[in-house]
């Protein structure tokens, strides 16, 4: 017969162990910046495990240039840095968590949905990509057709429907 003092010491063990790698595991992340810099220096973002812009450093020679191309080179090294966020996760959790662990492999399935490869470039007013983006085509993508003006259908009314539904009196009463 297995003693329930051990059972209950072995599984107060296991929970401690397990304590211990979540702390380990939250703080890991609390930590982790990806930071990531334009081809000349003159941008650099820095984000946190979660993907989110926690800095942001801008040169002084990008005063020189165009708004709209120095805010496309802005988020196109911000969608660097978040496309990297899920291979810096797994290096930094891989230790703790194994590898080719099931959390392991969640993790990262969530990360790269949230933070997918950056597309090719900027197009300005229609985000990234060469099209604007689109679902495809769906019944509602035809030009609506133009309003058939149809008259109303008559009732025949008679002034004596009116003064049955309340007789003499309104219907406030």
């Amino acid at each position: 017969m297995t003693d329930p003092d051990a059972l209950l010491s072995q599984y107060e063990g296991r929970l401690a162990d397990a304590q211990r790698k979540s702390d380990a595991i939250r703080e890991g992340l609390t930590r982790l910046r990806v930071v990531e810099s334009s081809a000349d220096g003159q941008i650099v973002v820095t984000i946190n495990d979660a993907g989110n812009l926690v800095d942001l450093k801008l040169g002084t020679s990008l005063q020189r240039k165009d708004g709209d191309s120095v805010a496309q080179e802005v988020l196109r090294v911000l969608q660097g840095a978040q496309s990297r966020v899920a291979a810096t996760v797994q290096e930094a959790l891989s230790p703790m968590l194994g590898a080719d662990s099931e959390a392991m492999h969640f993790m990262m399935d969530k990360l790269r949905s949230a933070h997918p490869l950056p597309p090719a470039q900027y197009v300005p007013g229609g985000g990234y990509g060469d099209e604007p983006h689109r679902l495809g085509a769906i019944e509602d993508d035809a030009p609506p057709s133009p309003p058939v003006a149809r008259p109303r259908p008559q009732l025949p009314r008679s002034s004596q429907d009116d003064e049955e539904d309340f007789g003499d009196k309104g219907f406030l009463r």
